[in-house]
């Protein structure tokens, strides 16, 4: 048995010349590797005012959250606020675990930004 015939055999030799075909076998095996599922989303309502505080000084803040959580955070048009708010709403994509650290940090940074205002009002 030569090598190309072993090759065939196996399914790992593709047709038209091409010695070896790899993607294939690689796609069918990509279900083998253990994946968080990307498709999950979340959506908050944020106060309006509070929105520059998440997406920060030319996105900084947002670009942080995203890198540190893995999540992808989707923040609605002015005026687009949640049915009957004026609250924004910021859309949280990603793993379970990518959304709940983002939202997390989200909260965070509106917490300290209300408690701020309120110490400032005493």
């Amino acid at each position: 048995m030569t090598a190309m015939s072993l090759f065939k055999a196996l399914g790992l030799a593709g047709g038209g010349g091409t010695l070896f075909s790899w993607a294939p076998k690689l796609q069918d095996a990509a279900f083998l590797i253990p994946r968080e599922d990307h498709s999950n989303s979340v959506t908050i309502d944020v106060a309006d005012e509070h929105i520059g505080l998440i997406v920060g000084r030319g996105g900084r803040n947002i670009m942080d959250i995203n890198q540190a959580s893995g999540s992808r955070i989707k923040i609605s048009n002015r005026g687009d606020f949640m049915s009957g708010t004026s609250d924004r709403k910021v859309t949280i994509t990603g793993s379970q675990r990518a959304i709940r650290q983002a939202e997390s940090m989200i909260m965070q940074k509106v917490a300290s930004a209300s408690a701020s205002a309120s110490a400032s009002e005493r």
